[in-house]
């Protein structure tokens, strides 16, 4: 693996990265509504999920998924199942918006963080797409002989590509939060967040083999 072909590799990865996906989503809706800390505590998670996916695809346990129609389904399903999940909790919360807040007591920091970084997390590992196309990239960027090093390497310039990018998403998003402090603002913005997670479930579900 020489320097040209990570930056290759991390090319396209960041051409991949910049089309709007679940993993934008969460960090553009979670910056809007929730602030930066824990939209960057989403991006520790997404990142963790580019490494584990990069281990297991070195070890070969993502062929197994890819080439088994069942384990296949099974993560699928569940991927499908989380991002519903998201989006319906999402409209929930724009409904909520409506009516007068009786409670206002956060919840606690640490517990808002780790859930902030599982989010992250699950939204990347419970998308099949990825594990295929670790399957059909790296080995065109690795050796035989090195390729749990390699992957491990190309994991993380990807999660440091997305993450990058990321970065810069919440920048802007940051800009554009005092255009949305608004309960009506922040209404719309829960549907349209939950209806985009929702079309990325429907998605997922017609993903084949």
């Amino acid at each position: 693996m020489t320097i040209h072909t990570i930056i290759a590799f991390a090319g396209i990865v960041f051409l991949l990265a910049v089309i709007p996906g679940p993993n934008a989503l969460l960090i553009l809706y979670t910056s809007l509504t929730e602030g930066k800390r824990l939209a960057f505590v989403n991006i520790l998670g997404i990142s963790c999920g580019f490494l584990i996916h990069a281990f297991v695809t070195a070890k070969g346990l993502s062929l197994i998924i890819a080439h088994s129609y069942m384990a296949f389904s099974a993560l699928k399903w569940l991927g499908v199942g989380y991002l519903l999940w998201l989006g319906v909790s999402n409209i929930r919360k724009g409904l909520s918006l409506s009516k007068p807040m009786l409670n206002t007591d956060k919840p606690p920091l640490n517990t808002t963080l780790v859930n902030s970084f599982y989010k992250g997390l699950f939204t990347n590992l419970l998308n099949p797409k990825i594990i295929l196309f670790y399957l059909s990239i790296f080995p065109q960027f690795t050796s035989p002989e090195n390729i749990v090093t390699q992957s491990i390497v190309l994991g993380f310039v990807h999660a440091f590509v997305v993450a990058s990018w990321f970065i810069i998403v919440i920048l802007f998003a940051s800009k554009m939060k005092s255009l949305l402090t608004s309960s009506k603002a922040a209404k719309y913005l829960n549907y349209a967040s939950g209806g985009l997670f929702i079309s990325f479930a429907a998605g997922l579900a017609r993903a084949r083999l």
